[in-house]
Formats: C-alpha cells, sequence, structure tokens
C-alpha cells in the first residue's frame, strides 16, 4: 500500500510541476517579449541528460461538439529555456512533429492540424538527438471520454460554482483550466478537483480561483491526465502523459 500511495504521490507532483512549467511560459508570453531559446539550441545536442522534456497528448472535446487531437512536446534545459535540438527533432508514433515559437522565442514541437488521438492506445513519443539517438517515452491514453461538461454559462466571480461531467474517470487526477484572450490581456487559472470529487463527477469551485477571472470570458477545459514515465535518460523532472478533456464556454461577471 505504502509503494501504490508514493506513486501516486509522485505521479500528481509531476503533474503539477509540469503544469507549473507550462503556465510559466503562457503568462511569460503573453507580458514580456524576451528571447527563451536556450543556449543548446545553438550548438549539436547529443545528450539526453541536459534536457527536461514536458510531452502530452491530448484529445479535446471543444464546446462545438468537435473532436480534436495533438502530441506537443516542450524541451526544457536546466534554465527553464526552451530547446530545439539542431538536425533534431521530435515525432510521435512516426509522426514528426512541428517545430513552432511561442511569442517569447522560445521553440517547441506540436502536430500540425487535427493528429488523431485514440482511447486505449499507446501513444510513443521519440525525440532524437543530433547524431541521430532516439529516445522513447510511452503513454496508454484513458480508456473512456469525457462526453459532458457541465458549467453555468454565466456566473459572478464571488459564487461558488458547481460543475458535474460524465463519464467518470477514475484514478487519474482532474483539473480545470480557464483561459481568456480578449486581444489586451491573455490568462490562465487552474483549479484542482479534489481526489475524492472525481469519483462523483461533481465539485464545488469555491469562489477565490474566480478573483482575476472577473469580467472575463473563458474556456472553461475538464481535463482528466494520466502520468506516464519518460525515457531514464532525460533529467528526473520529465513527464509524459495523456490528456482528455472536454471545453465549455462561459462568462465570469
Amino acid at each position: 500500500m505504502s509503494k501504490m500511495c508514493s506513486k501516486k504521490n509522485q505521479e500528481q507532483a509531476m503533474k503539477k510541476y509540469s503544469r507549473l512549467l507550462l503556465g510559466i511560459f503562457f503568462i511569460i508570453s503573453s507580458i514580456l517579449l524576451t528571447q527563451c531559446d536556450s543556449p543548446l539550441s545553438d550548438e549539436p545536442l547529443n545528450d539526453p541528460s541536459k534536457i527536461s522534456p514536458t510531452l502530452s497528448v491530448e484529445r479535446t472535446l471543444d464546446n462545438t461538439k468537435t473532436t480534436t487531437g495533438e502530441a506537443i512536446a516542450f524541451l526544457f534545459d536546466k534554465n527553464l529555456n526552451l530547446v530545439k535540438i539542431m538536425d533534431g527533432g521530435v515525432s510521435v508514433n512516426g509522426t514528426n512533429l512541428t517545430l513552432e515559437y511561442l511569442i517569447t522565442g522560445g521553440p517547441y514541437y506540436e502536430t500540425s492540424g487535427n493528429y488523431p488521438i485514440f482511447l486505449n492506445t499507446n501513444y510513443t513519443i521519440t525525440v532524437t538527438m543530433s547524431n541521430g539517438d532516439t529516445y522513447d517515452s510511452t503513454i496508454r491514453t484513458q480508456f473512456q471520454e469525457l462526453h459532458t461538461f457541465n458549467i453555468p454559462a454565466t456566473f459572478n466571480h464571488t459564487d461558488s460554482v458547481q460543475v458535474t461531467w460524465e463519464e467518470v474517470i477514475q484514478d487519474y487526477p482532474m483539473s480545470i483550466e480557464f483561459s481568456y484572450d480578449d486581444g489586451d490581456d491573455v490568462g490562465v487559472v487552474y483549479v484542482d478537483i479534489p481526489e475524492d470529487s472525481v469519483d462523483t463527477g461533481s465539485y464545488t469551485i469555491p469562489p477565490d480561483n474566480f478573483t482575476e477571472l472577473a469580467g472575463k470570458t473563458c474556456k472553461a477545459k475538464l481535463i482528466s491526465e494520466k502520468q506516464g514515465a519518460a525515457n531514464e535518460h532525460f533529467k528526473e523532472t520529465a513527464s509524459i502523459s495523456s490528456k482528455i478533456a472536454i471545453v465549455e464556454e462561459c462568462h465570469i461577471n
């Protein structure tokens, strides 16, 4: 039992760490125009222990009831700058990811267009170094899909708000991501769903989560996230995950 609890705690800690890294870059990219490209991008990179990849596959049902999929890879150096691999790259199940750039200049990799992500399926994300060496990390997606997410279309930022969902995907942490982009301001707020609420399909969000969202129209994304084990040759903070998500829109007064 102690080993199971320890593993679960490690998975939850890694999930929070990975999300923190992405949150940092989301915030930075919205307010700064600085360069976030790692010095490792400027020379051949053959040592996988110099990078900490945050790898994920995601299947999302949006608020138009359209299902989309993607794989994405952020390769961090020790200073949390982003790395592109000279003469290398990233692929998922043999499909190359496209090199993209944040507004800060930081490079990352993602699939182009709508890449199909299926349930209960293995996905291997491969990082190829400059010398051609490859390092695989594999995750199996959840066997259930979120198909309903109920959140009020409009509510006050001082309200406690109950949300519900179906299906109930047990055993994996869940969270809600509130993101907004009104042209002048961009931001994101993460709300963790307590473990004892995951299994019930219902959670009441305390109002203190909505303080900075007052006056915003948000995309509320409910996420079930399953953690896997990234390749052991990367930094120990490396992670790979499968996300099953569903999106609804709401306005917070």
